[in-house]
């Protein structure tokens, strides 16, 4: 134990986590921070999202027709606060707009004159409180409402390019009335790109912190002199463990700190709700009533996974490597192809638009290839660890 801890110490040295530090800031800074920064990012899909968490706030993780229609007398509110706009500045009778009506059919002209423009844009911008974004937002929920079960289940049951297994889940779905649940299309979008990136910059930290450990020794020929002392060649085994438990930890510190971060944008408001919802439409369902709490389990679980199999993979490289640089031009096009499968296996997971189901027809494959890239590392390992008791060092 007390050398696998030694071990452990070089993988987690000040410059390597320096190194790791600059990479996962940088990475940070131009690829994920926009998910952060950027989340409610212009009209009316700021006014959606809000809209979204306040249904989930008021009525739970489903909603019925009553409620909705409770939530939908709101409207009504944000056309008498816009007729007050109309009532106050002078532009709107300037251009004939005495009403919500009038305002409506000037908006939908195709020749406004510049007046008319710019009183429409008093009721889009901060000066009319971006009341006509909010009913726009409105409008948009409720035709997703009235439409879901029409255009998605019904279209889907009654088409005859529907393949078996996604008839019967359409059926559930709508016998079971799972389009009920609130989740709103953009807050889950927003997180499946924040995730992919995450799990890409996982990977990366992985390979840079534990790679090293065992082409350092090689190239200076310190295991020449590790395989003559008392412990032997049970030294790689021990390496070998050393770099499972950091890329296990790495793994814990990633999602433990971009996690939190990624907190702070007030999504988990959909902890509990159903991920096939009337308000989804970024993906048609999921194989099963999968939450959005359960989705992000199950991702950081697929995301140990990958790490510790790209952990098992940099060793097995690491030990045909004679130095760093080539060690470098080696992992290079591993990291590649662990970036397509993070970004296949992530992106709408155990959904009927998922990569994997798209090319195969068979759902649930995103587990079971991450999985098979584990058995992979796995097994190369402990072939690597085998062959390395009888090789001969001369």
């Amino acid at each position: 134990m007390r050398i696998i801890l030694n071990e452990i110490k070089k993988i987690w040295n000040l410059k390597l986590l320096l190194v790791a530090f600059i990479i996962s800031g940088l990475f940070y800074t131009i690829f994920m921070s926009n998910f952060i920064v950027f989340f409610k990012n212009g009209h009316s899909i700021t006014e959606e999202i809000e809209y979204a968490m306040e249904i989930s706030k008021r009525y739970g993780t489903e909603i019925t027709d009553e409620e909705f229609s409770d939530f939908m007398s709101e409207r009504q509110s944000l056309i008498s606060e816009a007729e007050e706009y109309i009532d106050k500045f002078p532009i709107f009778s300037e251009v004939g707009i005495y009403n919500f009506e009038d305002y409506e059919r000037i908006h939908e002209k195709d020749d406004q004159t510049e007046r008319e423009y710019e009183a429409i844009w008093t009721l889009l911008g901060e000066k009319g409180n971006y009341v006509r974004f909010k009913i726009q937002a409105l409008d948009s929920i409720e035709e997703r409402y009235d439409g879901y079960p029409e255009y998605v289940l019904d279209r889907g049951l009654n088409s005859e390019d529907t393949p078996k297994r996604e008839l019967a889940r359409l059926r559930e779905i709508k016998e079971k009335e799972e389009y009920l649940n609130i989740m709103d299309a953009y807050s889950f979008e927003n997180t499946i790109s924040y995730s992919i990136y995450l799990g890409i910059l996982t990977i990366l930290i992985t390979l840079v912190l534990v790679s090293p450990l065992v082409v350092n020794d090689r190239s200076g020929n310190i295991h020449l002199l590790q395989y003559s002392s008392k412990n032997g060649r049970r030294i790689l085994l021990q390496q070998f463990i050393s770099i499972i438990i950091s890329a296990f930890t790495i793994t814990t510190l990633m999602v433990l700190i971009f996690g939190a971060i990624y907190t702070t944008n007030g999504t988990f408001v959909f902890w509990n709700n159903g991920l096939t919802s009337f308000l989804n439409v970024a993906v048609d369902f999921f194989w099963f009533d999968l939450t959005y709490g359960q989705y992000i389990i199950y991702y950081i679980l697929l995301l140990y996974i990958l790490s510790i199999s790209s952990a098992m993979i940099a060793f097995v490289i690491s030990r045909f490597s004679q130095n760093l640089i080539a060690l470098i031009m080696k992992l290079i096009p591993v990291f590649s192809v662990f970036c397509l499968i993070s970004f296949n296996v992530f992106f709408k997971t155990f959904s009927n638009v998922n990569f994997f189901y798209r090319l195969t027809g068979l759902p649930w494959l995103e587990p079971i290839v991450c999985l098979f890239v584990l058995i992979i590392g796995l097994t190369s390992s402990v072939y690597i660890l085998r062959r390395e008791k009888k090789v001969d060092l001369i």
